[in-house]
């Protein structure tokens, strides 16, 4: 089976602040990111992982882990509408 969006992300937020994956929360706040560096080495891999961009404006109006999710998931779906 293949790993949803929601997934990916979760395991790479998990990578990337070295934090248990069932600690994940996609709900958690953005602005409680604790090193802003690792954030944008996040942003990067979710990039590279699924070859899309996502635009720097709407990342700094992400609130939550999971409007990172809905961002690539629209980016995805758009990419197949072409």
């Amino acid at each position: 089976m293949a790993n949803t969006v929601e997934d990916t992300v979760r395991k790479l937020v998990a990578k990337h602040f070295d934090l248990p994956l069932g600690e994940v929360d996609l709900d958690t706040a953005i602005a409680d990111a604790p090193d802003s560096l690792k954030l944008s080495e996040l942003i990067v891999a979710l990039e590279q992982h699924y070859d899309v961009a996502l635009e720097d404006s709407a990342v700094a109006q992400a609130r939550v882990l999971r409007d990172l999710v809905t961002m690539v998931e629209a980016r995805l779906a758009a990419a197949r509408g072409r």
